[in-house]
């Protein structure tokens, strides 16, 4: 996740079953396309759009100076572990009296398993425009890593695709990754 991998990284196990790794651009429906595999589709776009808003509502409320509330947006497009981790995330930069400046760069997005109501998503994220400035505006952008793989478990509730739960791993390069562009 987004602001949350710098101060948060949890592991999650879970089953999904794998697929063939599909870009992140929608295509087109083909007379070939069955309807399962219009289902497949319509669910990887529809996750991906639920991840895609998560992460801009994040990075908003960084440079918002943080919250230890989740907000409407995240509530409708996360739920559970990533949901908390992403709050304790904002909630530290808000405890601190932070605010932050740039956006993550969503290099790519890997479909990679799908289940009836649940997806698996891999993601190159790219915070190193990412900074938290104090009060004065001096940079305390935590040192060390800020590119991240993140394997992100979405799952359809009530009609809305929410991030559940996630595993990061931090990386130097994103070179042979699922969600390398």
């Amino acid at each position: 996740m987004s602001v949350g991998a710098a101060v948060a990284c949890c592991a999650i196990a879970a089953a999904c079953t794998p697929e063939p790794a599909a870009t992140s651009t929608p295509s087109a429906t083909t007379p070939a396309e069955s309807q399962i595999e219009r289902q497949m589709r319509l669910d990887y776009e529809a996750a991906e759009t639920a991840y895609r808003a998560n992460i801009v509502e994040q990075d908003r409320l960084a440079r918002a100076g943080g919250t230890d509330r989740p907000t409407a947006a995240l509530k409708a497009t996360a739920e559970g572990e990533y949901l908390s981790a992403a709050v304790t995330s904002l909630a530290f930069i808000e405890t601190n009296g932070w605010h932050g400046t740039g956006s993550t760069r969503i290099l790519g997005v890997a479909h990679v398993g799908w289940q009836a109501k649940r997806v698996r998503l891999v993601s190159c994220e790219d915070g190193s425009l990412l900074r938290l400035l104090d009060d004065s505006g001096h940079d305390v952008t935590p040192k060390g890593d800020s590119r991240f793989v993140q394997s992100l478990f979405v799952v359809r509730r009530a009609g809305r695709w929410k991030v559940s739960a996630f595993e990061s791993k931090s990386v130097k390069m994103f070179e042979g990754e699922q969600c390398a562009a």
